[in-house]
């Protein structure tokens, strides 16, 4: 069969490439170059794409998917990472790597990945950590991650065996069971507001409400993290979050009005509000 057939088959474009990527082993640009998909191998992507338009998330039914050019494993006890999630990754790195230029003022730097799920962002923060350390090692780096979830950590963990990242892994809710203080605190925290899950997105359905629901207006974890948050970060230390595109405007009204200052908001790709930074 070919690739066009295939397509044209099941009525999916994307989710067949996807598809084809983990069954055939094969990169991306690699599987357009296939000349002949064999009737095997057709007929299981057909029937993962089946299953895909019934609503399971493609991830799941696949195991694994990228983030960052990078795989990473997947089950429904965690979120399915997002690419929109790659600009707080390319963020924090700006920001790390502008500290090291600058010289850490504490040593070792930390890192706090606050509502970590699967483990992606933390995970991704680790290979540019070791690759500064492994230019100046006196630049030392000590990655914490958490969540409230034992299953999604479990998750957690595997990942960070599967890229051999360092990371220290802790169920907390929020700052429950952390200690010390931090340089930078990185977060991703639920934001969907609670009326509107799986109304744009059946998909979402399937995935672990405790890692989409930001209550009523969407805001519960940014006012929760912000209450804690100042404890827990050196002077001069930032919080990054990730944003829903609606929402930059009611979070920096949030900082403010906690004592925070110096509110940025990033867009993305889509040129929508995604990213803000927040120093103590």
């Amino acid at each position: 069969m070919k690739l066009a057939q295939l397509i044209a088959q099941t009525g999916e474009h994307e989710a067949v490439i996807q598809v084809l990527c983990h069954l055939l082993e094969a990169k991306r640009t690699n599987v357009f170059l296939v000349k002949d998909i064999s009737e095997s191998i057709a007929k299981k992507a057909i029937e993962i794409i089946n299953q895909y338009k019934k609503g399971i998330p493609l991830a799941y039914l696949l195991g694994s998917t990228y983030f960052y050019n990078r795989k990473f494993l997947v089950t429904p006890d965690v979120l399915v990472p997002r690419h929109d999630t790659e600009v707080l990754v390319e963020l924090t790195e700006k920001k790390i790597i502008a500290d090291s230029l600058i010289g850490n003022e504490h040593t070792p730097y930390r890192i706090l990945d606050l509502c970590c799920g699967s483990g992606i962002i933390g995970i991704s923060l680790s290979y540019l950590c070791d690759w500064l350390h492994s230019r100046e090692s006196e630049l030392k780096y000590e990655i914490t991650a958490v969540d409230c979830s034992e299953a999604a950590l479990s998750v957690a963990v595997e990942n960070a065996a599967l890229h051999r990242a360092d990371i220290n892994f802790i169920k907390s809710d929020l700052f429950e069971d952390v200690r010390g203080k931090f340089d930078l605190i990185v977060c991703n925290p639920p934001y969907v507001r609670t009326a509107e899950i799986g109304v744009e997105d059946q998909w979402t359905l399937q995935e672990p409400r405790i890692a989409l629901d930001g209550g009523i207006d969407g805001l519960y974890f940014y006012r929760r993290i912000l209450t804690d948050a100042k404890k827990h970060l050196h002077s001069n230390g930032m919080i990054i979050f990730e944003i829903g595109y609606d929402q930059a405007i009611a979070v920096e009204q949030i900082a403010l009005e906690y004592g925070y200052h110096s509110v940025k908001v990033y867009k993305d790709l889509a040129n929508r509000d995604r990213v803000v930074t927040i120093r103590v």
